[in-house]
């Protein structure tokens, strides 16, 4: 694409040179208006393409040419620490959403869930599981059985099949609430 510009910037410089010559030897003032305005536009067109005709100059450094770069050699020194102490921004505490409390209702009326108690020990709940109408959990680690109103007593969080948190609390005092 440059040799297209620089093609075209050569044709104008001559036929402003050759303006110029017409400005000089024309005497009528109406003529000489006209080689005027031409010869202004084709200084502007010749100003828009030197940016891709001229080569581009590198800034020399301030040694001389043929010299050599001399390097010095010193010490930087330590940045200073700033002396005004760090200020942090204080977050927000976002309010949490009002759970509602899981119940021994909602616990009975589970198909299937899983259940860990504070002790560690993980139980499933199954409704096929069931003894003279009396239904009960089963250690998964070593298959002992577990009423469920004990259970629900002492249960961390109820998961569903999938391992989903249907409710969950932090201590044995608080009341188990669904979770969200």
């Amino acid at each position: 694409m440059r040799t297209a510009e620089k093609k075209l910037f050569a044709s104008l410089s001559q036929a402003k040179s050759a303006n110029n010559k017409m400005l000089k030897q024309e005497k009528n003032e109406e003529i000489r208006a006209t080689l005027r305005f031409f010869n202004s536009n084709i200084t502007s067109q010749l100003k828009g393409l030197s940016f891709y005709v001229k080569p581009r100059v590198r800034r020399q450094t301030k040694n001389t040419v043929g010299e050599k770069a001399k390097l010095y050699v010193g010490v930087v020194p330590k940045k200073q620490k700033p002396k005004q102490k760090r200020t942090y921004k204080r977050q927000q505490r976002q309010q949490k959403k009002p759970r509602h409390e899981f119940s021994f209702d909602d616990f009975i009326a589970l198909p299937m869930c899983f259940v860990k108690d504070f002790s560690g020990n993980e139980y499933l709940i199954n409704r096929a599981l069931y003894h003279y109408d009396e239904q009960f959990a089963v250690n998964r680690a070593n298959n002992e059985t577990i009423d469920k109103v004990e259970l629900f007593m002492n249960a961390r969080n109820i998961r569903h099949h999938d391992n989903t948190v249907i409710a969950s609390r932090k201590t044995q005092n608080e009341k188990l609430r669904f979770i969200y």
